[in-house]
């Protein structure tokens, strides 16, 4: 089963409660929310349909939150560590609902759920995989310390790019204080 995790304002607790499903929901028929994901759901039975094709592969979700702020029981977002179907790699993923961007929560949770993959689940390496349009993302990556790992079509057919950082990496720059790279 999944920890709940914390940070100083956050509350990452394991996904599948009903406002988790119905946040879940809503940042899926969002197209702002889906731009650099996939077309948007066009109604709350076929993002319930995605979510459930989404989590029918247990066996390769590592991880898996519903994210909430400290100082507001609303949730905020989904967040997961999970196997790349090539079963090489894991990656971080995570989508926040647009009242919740440009606070520095998306960083914030990567780093919480960085870290329990290496102190807690003993990942040797984690992966981000992002869209070449979605700067933002690419910008989260690298304040977690990762740093260019070439491209994957992990994720339909089309390369990708892909950061990731190694739990060594992660390491050292915990004990020196510094984002790792």
């Amino acid at each position: 089963p999944e920890s709940l995790l914390e940070t100083a304002r956050l509350i990452l607790e394991p996904f599948g409660q009903d406002d988790h499903i119905r946040a879940w929901c809503d940042m899926d028929m969002d197209p702002e929310v889906m731009r650099h994901i996939r077309p948007p759901s066009p109604d709350v039975a076929s993002a319930k349909d995605r979510l459930a094709a989404s989590m029918a592969d247990r066996d390769k979700i590592v991880g898996n939150w519903g994210v909430r702020r400290k100082s507001d029981p609303t949730v905020i977002g989904r967040a997961l560590l999970r196997w790349l179907p090539d079963n090489e790699r894991v990656e971080i993923g995570y989508r926040l609902a647009k009242p919740a961007w440009g606070n520095g929560f998306a960083t914030e949770l990567a780093q919480a759920i960085i870290d329990h993959g290496f102190t807690t689940l003993g990942l040797d390496e984690i992966v981000g995989v992002y869209q070449p349009a979605n700067l933002g993302s690419r910008a989260v990556l690298a304040k977690c310390g990762m740093t260019d790992f070439g491209m994957t079509q992990s994720h339909g057919n089309t390369p990708k790019p892909m950061m990731g950082v190694t739990r060594q990496n992660w390491s050292v720059a915990n004990r020196k204080g510094t984002t790792p790279n």
